[in-house]
């Protein structure tokens, strides 16, 4: 390591453990742990940013099981506290280490930027009208996505660290769905899904040793979202394969192929072998003959407040009071939805749809060009959560459709530039003297 960065480092651990060991003696109990949570956090992302985004994707969860927390709004503050460490991390390293890291500029930078703005505008409109809770609560649900689009390209300034954190992710990932197999109810598989379509493209452009655990990975996460039992992530893979499918190159097919018999081999040998498995298997059958419940009187009502404001919405912490949803009681609707695009139509409105959509459609555009790549794959996986949207999503935001635009436009290859062709003097010159001719540069 050189000097100029060792020095630095050496003293920011030896300040984060003279922090941490003064809040856990200074503090109550659990909010002393708490603090010193953050502080390792700091100080572990600004040594290693790329490591920002899979702790806050796979951390969040598991922190919120290890101290038994189930409640909605708790499992979001442990979110975007990782997220908010992260952001100062990039923060100090950019202000004591200015030349370390440089953000790696996309076609959706600019789309991105705009959709913050708009997302302030909101905002602020939605302060003139609404409770302050339910504005922070509004807010949140689009803010998640330019922060997490941010994030991902300051801190994958390299391929490298690209692919360091993917390696963390899908390891992360696969341990926690192969403990989650036999235990009913865990999550939702989201985590898991997010990893199956790039380890299918691993497993195309891998051989021997590397390409079967690509392969025994993609099986274990795979039974991992069917069990799960949750029908918006069964429909955003679905849709995410058919896309690999149909504009793939034919080793992604094959791969897909080989991959999904794979999965359906665990799935039939886990319920042979396992009673924990069978469990989870009737509550797929459950999940397949469930209705939609409230969410289409839900849905009806969000849809009934953009008609009323279709440009600009009612502002971000709308809400309907007094509605009935049967078969409950009557509640109050709003601001989020079950369905995220009613969500964004009835507290932003048009404006709102057209900024969230912009940088979705740069991103799937660009990334379906690539046949062969990462690219495809996460440009196949944002087209399926963009349409799984419409129906349900995950308890903390659809970050998702915030990280995986970054993905796809970090993930492209480059274009190579085609040879020019020489000047017609050069032609003529050449083919007089009878030298071969030769392409300009």
């Amino acid at each position: 390591m050189r000097t100029w960065v060792a020095w630095p480092t050496a003293a920011l651990a030896g300040a984060a453990l003279g922090v941490g060991a003064t809040l856990t003696l200074l503090a109550p109990r659990g909010l002393g742990l708490a603090l010193v949570g953050g502080v390792v956090c700091v100080t572990v992302f600004v040594l290693r940013p790329w490591l920002t985004l899979p702790t806050g994707i796979v951390g969040g969860p598991l922190v919120a099981m290890a101290v038994g927390v189930r409640d909605v709004q708790a499992i979001v503050t442990i979110h975007a506290a990782i997220l908010a460490a992260g952001g100062l991390a990039v923060l100090l390293r950019r202000t004591f280490l200015p030349g370390a890291d440089r953000s790696r500029r996309t076609p959706a930078d600019a789309p991105m930027l705009v959709l913050a703005v708009v997302v302030v505008a909101c905002a602020a409109y939605g302060l003139t009208r609404h409770a302050p809770y339910d504005v922070m609560v509004g807010t949140y649900q689009l803010a998640v996505l330019p922060a997490y689009y941010f994030l991902a390209t300051t801190t994958f300034t390299t391929s490298r660290a690209l692919r360091a954190a993917g390696i963390v992710y899908v390891v992360a990932a696969t341990t926690f769905a192969l403990a989650s197999l036999a235990t009913p109810g865990q999550h939702g598989g989201l985590l898991s899904a997010l990893a199956v379509p790039p380890l299918i493209v691993a497993s195309c452009r891998t051989r021997g040793v590397r390409r079967l655990a690509c392969l025994v990975a993609v099986a274990v996460l795979l039974a991992d979202v069917v069990l799960a039992g949750y029908r918006s992530i069964w429909l955003a893979l679905g849709i995410a394969l058919l896309v690999m499918v149909v504009r793939g190159a034919p080793s992604v097919r094959r791969c897909v192929a080989l991959s999904l018999a794979a999965g359906v081999l665990v799935v039939g040998g886990g319920m042979a072998m396992s009673t924990g498995v069978q469990e989870r298997s009737h509550i797929v059958e459950q999940k397949l003959t469930t209705s939609s419940g409230y969410r289409g009187a839900e849905a009806s009502t969000g849809l009934a407040v953009f008609a009323a404001n279709p440009v600009l919405g009612e502002g971000l912490g709308q809400s309907t009071p007094d509605v009935y949803l049967p078969p409950y009681r009557v509640t109050d609707v709003g601001p989020v939805y079950h369905a995220f695009w009613v969500t964004v139509l009835a507290n932003t409105g048009l404006v709102g749809l057209m900024a969230v959509c912009w940088p979705l459609a740069v991103a799937i555009r660009i990334g379906l060009t690539d046949r062969a790549g990462l690219s495809l794959s996460f440009a196949a996986l944002a087209a399926g959560f963009v349409v799984a949207a419409s129906f349900a999503g995950p308890t903390d935001g659809h970050w998702e459709l915030g990280l995986l635009p970054a993905l796809v436009l970090l993930t492209r290859a480059p274009a190579t530039r085609p040879t020019p062709h020489p000047p017609l003097e050069v032609w003529y010159a050449h083919a007089r003297s009878g030298a071969p001719v030769r392409a300009s540069h």
